[in-house]
């Protein structure tokens, strides 16, 4: 079943896959740079990458930060559109829960991260671009935001993966509801 139902406009469109691209990016690497030695782990000689890690996740986190702010005041000035009728009001309570904790997160994960970059001993760099220092170096307030960083962290994943699971069936069922987000229009 095919419907032509309302569209999200272009910007939330634009915005929406911009940054899903960056924030599924910067999950992979999350998980992937915390894994990395330290220098001071490594053998005498060789050099860890880990910081060129750090680096970018912070970078596109904070870039990701901005298009999300960005997006949560178009969402406030450019009401979405309302799910069609035929969608039963359990999915729709469901969809309406799951994308609210969605921006809730997109806004608490750079938060919690900034403020554990904020405590390190590390000055936080923007694409090489030094940021000021909001607070001093605390290990045991870099340690707390740490542990909220990543558990933060397993909560978004598993709100995408419900997330990305009902976009998919939408899809395979052809009920419109996926095309509302995309770029082909009619």
């Amino acid at each position: 079943m095919t419907t032509n139902s309302a569209r999200y406009d272009r910007v939330q469109v634009a915005l929406h896959w911009l940054i899903a691209a960056i924030v599924l990016f910067m999950i992979g690497l999350g998980l992937y740079m915390v894994e990395l030695p330290r220098q001071d782990e490594l053998p005498e000689g060789q050099e860890s990458v880990r910081a060129f890690y750090f680096l970018l996740h912070k970078s596109l986190g904070i870039t990701a930060a901005i298009l999300i702010f960005i997006r949560v005041g178009w969402r406030l000035t450019h009401t979405p559109p309302p799910l069609p009728d035929f969608v039963p009001s359990w999915q729709q309570r469901v969809s309406s829960f799951t994308h609210g904790l969605l921006y809730a997160l997109m806004i608490a994960m750079p938060i919690s991260g900034y403020a554990q970059s904020m405590f390190s001993s590390f000055d936080t760099y923007l694409w090489g671009i030094t940021l000021p220092r909001l607070a001093e170096a605390d290990a045991a307030m870099r340690e707390n935001f740490t542990v909220i960083h990543q558990w933060l962290a397993y909560l978004f994943i598993a709100v995408l993966v419900l997330h990305i699971a009902a976009a998919i069936k939408h899809r395979i069922d052809n009920d419109g509801i996926f095309d509302r987000m995309s770029f082909k229009r009619d």
